[in-house]
């Protein structure tokens, strides 16, 4: 798969979009893996389930207005590619890593590195290296590239105007809630609307920036082979990492929520311990063996969800199944965590 650095750039963005206003608004972390933990293991909020939700619907909404044809990479079908065997141990190391070590690529990297939190950025270190090992010593040999993955590719410029039309239409309709939710605040109409929102424009993100597809991933944790080496995923540093961080910057101070409802919940631990490492050391193992982390997951998922009404090919049963399996055994991985 070539470099697509438009892509990334612009999808880093609805990344930065909804990790930011997520957390400036309701005083939350972006983080998939906890969200989805607590949902499940810990106390279901709503909000989780808000979130979740809003991650599964991102594929149906970019069938349904057309941008899915737009997007680079095609994730089910390089999932379909992998055998159960492979997708049940990398998800249930996945699982295990991130509940043990506190969080994934979007907790740990976008949200905690760009707050300079000390524990996410050993855990962020920890699992990129650990990664990069694992895709180099135990490679997933998906669909050969047919040109090198470093070759670069700009969209049509009215490819990339759809792409901003869409990122405008999504930031005006948050901001539009979030100023009803502010008038209104003694409302609980819409109260969960904005975790679902946030949700969406995160899925959409990952789909627009093809790091919902584990070849593009995959592509930048194979650093030892640069005729496959995409550097895409280092530009979600600077549209996503990068962003958060300057936003974090000017709320800090605040130290509040935005909606009056909500209180400011950011962690502010800085121990660095075992269960961190580990943890981290054993989610990048997973990711390294797939380049699946569990918001791709969910995005995957609901991405087979929509093929079961819109597509009859053959493609749409196999990659239901394996994600399933991914998903189950990521779900069991943290419930054996939680042991710990």
């Amino acid at each position: 798969m070539p470099f697509t650095p438009v892509q990334t750039l612009l999808g880093g963005l609805l990344l930065h979009l909804s990790t930011s206003s997520l957390l400036e608004d309701t005083g939350r972390v972006f983080g998939i893996s906890g969200i989805l933990d607590g949902a499940v293991f810990g106390n279901h909020e709503k909000w989780q389930w808000g979130i979740i939700i809003g991650l599964l619907a991102g594929p149906t909404l970019s069938y349904v207005t057309g941008f899915q044809a737009y997007y680079p990479g095609n994730a089910l079908g390089s999932i379909a590619q992998i055998g159960l065997g492979r997708l049940g141990l990398a998800g249930a190391l996945v699982g295990f890593g991130s509940r043990l070590g506190s969080g994934c690529t979007s907790g740990h990297m976008l949200c905690g590195v760009s707050r300079l939190s000390p524990r996410s950025l050993v855990a962020t270190t920890t699992f990129f290296i650990t990664a990069v090992l694992s895709a180099k010593f135990f490679p997933t040999n998906l669909s050969d590239p047919v040109i090198p993955a470093h070759t670069l590719e700009i969209p049509p410029l009215s490819t990339i105007a759809l792409f901003i039309s869409l990122i405008a239409g999504l930031r005006f309709t948050y901001t539009a809630l979030r100023r009803y939710l502010l008038t209104n605040s003694a409302s609980t109409s819409f109260r969960s609307t904005p975790y679902f929102i946030t949700g969406l424009i995160f899925s959409i993100g990952l789909s627009m920036s093809g790091m919902s597809d584990p070849v593009k991933v995959l592509g930048f944790l194979r650093l030892f082979d640069l005729n496959q080496f995409d550097p895409s995923l280092a530009l979600i540093m600077l549209s996503g990492v990068l962003f958060n961080g300057i936003h974090y910057a000017k709320i800090k101070q605040i130290g509040k929520a935005r909606f009056p409802w909500e209180k400011w919940q950011v962690p502010t631990r800085k121990d660095i311990n075992f269960k961190l490492v580990f943890g981290s050391v054993t989610f990048g193992l997973g990711w390294g063996l797939l380049g699946i982390c569990p918001g791709p997951a969910l995005v995957a998922f609901g991405d087979a969800l929509t093929r079961l009404f819109t597509d009859d090919s053959s493609l749409r049963d196999t990659a239901l199944l394996d994600i399933i399996t991914f998903l189950g055994a990521m779900l069991g991985g943290m419930g054996f965590s939680g042991m710990f």
